[in-house]
């Protein structure tokens, strides 16, 4: 009787403890520890000497506190050198446990492959010499594989031991401070060292000139200045998005955990820091609302990008900008430039309709990678300024900073360049008319509603740059904000410097004018309802801007335009027009 010796089975694979996602969390927070000791840093220094104080107790007072701002430094850097390595903890529990689930795969397949080989042997008598040697060759290539499978284990429970080590002897080199002052003594700070390098957004490089410099670095000097100088990283055209949005969320938590901890307190806030709270706050909010959205084909969940933040800027307007999608790599990219009234506390409102133009996109081109993002990036007139609606100065000025935003979208581009459209509403669409008009806006096609003009120097479309067949005009015709823009010859659009310019959807303009009507227009007291349906759901507006985003101008549904007669007012044909419901398939 022959006997065929069958390898034993295969012990459990063991589990790779630890949650990637969770020690990423734990960098983040380090993260935004380093920036509040390195404020600490910088606040030292400058408050070193006090004007009008000198003797023995100043020179004490100052040894003082520059000690306090090398030890905060010091300190820095420390946490710094720890997140990176939690970062590379975190990348090596991935790889480990993606090993782990393929070696249990592995597991299984040799467990499956033995019990068949058991089955056949009881089948087989010796009578069948063949089948005998077939069932000793199928038992030694289990034992091969047995001891293939037993290596790998072992190789992987040693690398888990090895990164469990690594991690371990990070956290435990700089648990003194001694240790943190011997490990950045004599030596230059790295983010410092980088930021010093030609091409860096300190050193007032071009988009194309920081994303080269962005690249020159290495992981340890983009970690280390992404923690010294978040608000550097997070508002550089040319950095790429992630990082970006890594940058500004950095900046939003400490921002957020700083004054709502003043606050608790029952500290009065002064106006400046009253306004950064409430920015701050809002594009909280406009994040955690965008975190709960879709994608409409795939059905995944989207993670907003925060793609721009500064709580303070234009006296407390602030900017911010959030992308759904990934603008670096995908196939179709717009921007939307929103107008009156847009400052940092409508973030919530204008990253919805950020949202909406995503998903109108996604629905036109289910098989093409989309991007959407809302920028609040210039001076718009809000609040108390709103009646500088009536000129275009904020317009000319936040011409200038969309182009360069722009420009950073295709710096930071990673492969073939995006089709990219950019959306102007309102009082947006004449400062996008300035970035297109006056800064050759590197954009694909531009998206005008709402609009009140495209400036007064515009006289047609094929003045934008991009070739009147890419210019695309909706405006609403119960619309009062597009009523204020200028038709026929006369120009008293823009008497005095009051006005936007010429009536986009007009014929001697020369756009192309799609349907824009609402099925709910005129509806209402409110006489501005009509100028804020554009990015609705189930709206013509909506459907058209989805279909240019993604370059389907076939499917675009287009309008007649308005013309002037000069015996008569201007004529709009899509007055009368019964308006249409556009809805789109939940699922594909």
């Amino acid at each position: 009787m022959t006997t065929i010796m069958v390898p034993p089975t295969c012990d459990a694979i063991p589990p790779v403890e630890g949650d990637p996602a969770g020690v990423r969390t734990f960098v983040d927070d380090l993260l935004a520890s380093a920036v509040n000791v390195d404020d600490l840093d910088t606040f030292a220094r400058d408050s070193a000497r006090l004007d009008g104080w000198s003797g023995a107790a100043a020179d004490a007072y100052g040894r003082y506190v520059r000690d306090t701002a090398a030890d905060a430094d010091a300190i820095s850097a420390a946490v710094r050198r720890v997140a990176r390595a939690g970062e590379d903890h975190a990348e090596a529990l991935t790889e480990l446990r993606r090993r782990r689930d393929l070696l249990d795969e592995d597991r299984t397949g040799y467990h499956a492959a033995r019990s068949d080989l058991l089955a056949d042997i009881r089948a087989t008598t010796d009578a069948d010499p063949a089948a005998v040697r077939e069932l000793e060759d199928r038992a030694a290539a289990l034992t091969s594989r047995l001891q293939t499978l037993v290596e790998d284990v072992d190789r992987l429970v040693r690398d888990v031991t090895a990164a469990e080590q690594a991690m371990l002897d990070a956290l435990t080199s700089f648990s003194t401070l001694g240790q943190a002052r011997a490990a950045v003594t004599g030596g230059t700070d790295l983010a410092d060292a980088a930021l010093a390098r030609p091409g860096s957004p300190s050193s007032g490089g071009s988009p194309a000139e920081v994303a080269a410099w962005w690249d020159g670095l290495s992981e340890d000097e983009q970690l280390a200045v992404l923690a010294a100088h978040p608000e550097v990283v997070g508002n550089a055209d040319g950095i790429p998005a992630v990082i970006r949005d890594r940058a500004n969320r950095l900046l939003l938590e400490t921002d957020l955990s700083a004054l709502e901890l003043r606050e608790e307190r029952g500290e009065i806030l002064p106006a400046e820091d009253r306004e950064a709270l409430e920015n701050g706050r809002a594009a909280r909010a406009a994040l955690a609302q965008g975190a709960q959205e879709v994608d409409p084909v795939t059905r995944e969940p989207l993670v907003p990008l925060l793609h721009l933040y500064d709580p303070r800027a234009f006296g407390g307007d602030g900017r911010v900008a959030i992308a759904f999608g990934d603008p670096d790599t995908a196939d179709h990219v717009s921007v939307m430039v929103p107008g009156l009234t847009s400052r940092g506390t409508a973030a919530e409102t204008n990253a919805e309709a950020a949202f909406h133009i995503y998903e109108s996109a996604r629905y036109s081109d289910p098989h093409s990678s989309v991007a959407s993002i809302m920028w609040i990036g210039y001076d718009a007139p809000s609040d108390w300024d709103s009646l500088t609606v009536a000129r275009e100065d904020r317009a000319i000025a936040g011409g200038e900073r969309l182009a360069q935003y722009v420009e950073g979208l295709r710096a930071s581009r990673e492969g073939s360049p995006a089709h990219l459209t950019v959306v102007g509403h309102s009082y947006g669409s004449t400062t996008t008319a300035h970035a297109a008009s006056d800064h050759g806006l590197a954009a694909d096609d531009i998206v005008l509603v709402g609009s009140p003009g495209a400036g007064g120097e515009v006289d047609h479309a094929s003045d934008l740059g991009v070739g009147a067949d890419h210019v695309w005009a909706g405006n609403n015709s119960r619309d009062p904000v597009a009523m204020l823009a200028d038709n026929g010859w006369v120009g008293g659009g823009t008497l005095f410097g009051a006005g936007m310019g010429n009536d986009v959807g007009e014929d001697d303009f020369g756009a192309n004018r799609f349907q824009a009507e609402s099925t709910s227009r005129g509806e209402g007291l409110d006489p501005f309802a009509d100028h804020t349906k554009y990015f609705d759901r189930n709206t013509e507006s909506l459907f058209n801007i989805g279909q240019i985003v993604v370059g389907d101008y076939d499917e675009v549904l287009r309008a007649e335009h308005t013309y002037d007669p000069w015996w008569w007012d201007p004529v709009d044909p899509e007055r009368h027009r019964t308006p249409t419901e556009i809805r789109r398939r939940e699922e594909w």
